[in-house]
């Protein structure tokens, strides 16, 4: 009830006094949006006549703010019933006029009738409210169901925890696993007797430190089947659970059957060594015999003398030749297997890398028809290193560089120092290399190009391992184009 007048609004109480509703007196405008700010009520009662702030511009102001845009407005004026005056109310948001001075008994009915309105409005939202708070129960229980048939259905062994790690709920899979029930699978001891009793420790340790940190767990432990006692390998993971302000609510645990695939990496690591073994072994037994052919060899030539008949001579060089690729392999077989097993020893000393690369360019000069090898080194570029093994490195480099250059052209030897380092690069204008196989162009038996260029490829990554023996990093970049070949760095420490 808004009026400026206290004998109106002592008036107006004792008229709707007997509807037993709450009154509320507003003597302005201001004092009565400031009501409206603190509450929300069923009816405005509001004189149109008021100093400073009239019935009008407080309506106006009213019907601005969302909360009280559709609250019932009865204009309470002294004016007659001029049309322009009720256009003017009614455009302000009125909802009806009463004119002074009016019949106590029908402003009460019309006051009466609204709050009924705004109580059944009150009902019906009351109502609506409950119908939504039902359905949202109804989905949360499908939503749920979903879940647990999701869940049930999943292949992997799954486990919902509360904060402290107390099991909540598990899914079918590892009820049938372990051959639970739902209560006996809640239990926290009766879950860790089917664990193996040599992982149950570190696992524990894990799970109590990711309890500490609120931090995800990843671990791989053997949980006994059942149904026939067999011990099988699980990758099990726990993430933690988390509300929309980052609380933690819970962990969700799964655990995913590895056994298989564990059991075929490790037939297939032995195989590997199996492998290894016989390669090393067959490279030992072939270096005696191929000593003794060279041996032989190199007798003959020595017997036959300066009159050695030209195809006898030949066919000794093409032995020698032939032998000494045949050793160069079996001493390529012999170094991954000292890398493999970690026995490649290093002995090292100063050494120039300037020297060393012309050593290694005189080595090829002889060979050279179409190719031409340039060089750019500075003089004195000492390092501590392995100098027969750095050798073996860059004729490995240079040797490719020249195998994949089938159409000739120049092989370019590049040493400068780099901040207390040695950076070597043999870049070439050959075939390239594939950029899907850069990654892999280091690794035992890879080849980039196939069978077509010879090679056992063994040589990068011996090259790989003799590098990083000493502390260093080698690496290859191409374009994989034809004619712009590729570019081999080695950076190496000086210490």
């Amino acid at each position: 009830m808004v009026d400026d007048h206290d004998a109106n609004l002592l008036a107006l109480e004792a008229i709707l006094e007997p509807l037993g509703q709450r009154l509320v007196r507003a003597s302005s405008g201001p004092e009565a949006l400031r009501w409206l700010l603190r509450e929300d009520f069923a009816l405005i009662l509001l004189d149109v006549q008021m100093p400073g702030m009239d019935g009008f511009e407080t309506a106006r102001l009213v019907r601005q703010r969302q909360r009280t845009r559709y609250t019932p407005i009865i204009f309470l004026t002294a004016h007659s019933r001029d049309e322009s005056h009720l256009v003017h109310g009614y455009t302000m948001g009125a909802a009806d006029y009463v004119v002074k001075p009016f019949n106590p008994d029908v402003l009460r009915w019309k006051v009466e009738a609204f709050v009924a309105l705004y109580r059944q409005q009150q009902r019906l939202q009351a109502q609506e409210a409950a119908l939504w708070e039902r359905e949202r129960h109804i989905l949360e229980r499908q939503s749920e169901r979903r879940f647990r048939r999701l869940v049930d259905s999943m292949p992997q062994l799954v486990w919902a925890l509360l904060v402290d790690g107390t099991v909540s709920y598990v899914n079918r899979g590892w009820l049938e696993y372990a051959g639970l029930t739902p209560e006996q699978a809640r239990r926290s001891q009766e879950n860790q007797r089917f664990m193996h009793p040599d992982d149950l420790p570190h696992v524990q340790e894990a799970w109590l430190k990711s309890l500490r940190t609120e931090q995800p767990l990843q671990a791989e432990y053997r949980l006994r089947r059942a149904r026939d006692g067999e011990y099988r390998w699980f990758l099990g993971r726990t993430l933690p659970e988390r509300d929309e302000e980052g609380q933690l609510v819970g962990w969700i645990a799964t655990a995913t059957d590895i056994h298989d695939a564990r059991r075929a990496v490790e037939v297939l690591k032995a195989a590997s060594e199996a492998k290894d073994m016989f390669l090393t072994m067959a490279a030992h037994e072939l270096r005696t015999p191929l000593q003794a052919a060279r041996s032989y060899a190199h007798l003959a030539k020595v017997k036959a003398g300066a009159g050695m008949d030209p195809g006898l001579d030949k066919a000794l060089r093409g032995i020698h030749r032939t032998v000494n690729r045949m050793a160069s392999l079996v001493e390529n077989l012999l170094d991954v297997g000292r890398l493999q097993q970690g026995e490649l020893h290093l002995a090292q000393g100063e050494m120039d890398v300037s020297l060393l690369l012309r050593e290694v360019v005189e080595h090829f000069q002889p060979l050279l028809e179409s190719h031409r090898i340039d060089m750019d080194a500075p003089e004195s570029l000492v390092l501590r290193a392995d100098r027969e093994r750095l050798e073996q490195v860059f004729t490995n480099l240079v040797s490719n560089a020249l195998r994949y250059s089938p159409g000739g052209g120049a092989v370019r030897l590049t040493a400068r120092e780099e901040s207390g380092l040695v950076h070597v690069e043999v870049a070439d204008q050959g075939l390239g290399i594939p950029p899907s196989q850069l990654e892999h162009i280091f690794e035992r038996f890879s080849r980039a190009h196939g069978i077509s260029y010879g090679g056992l490829g063994l040589g990068l990554a011996i090259s790989r391992g003799i590098v990083e023996r000493h502390g260093g990093r080698i690496w290859a970049e191409s374009s994989g184009h034809e004619g712009e070949g590729s570019t081999f760095h080695v950076v190496l420490p000086k210490g």
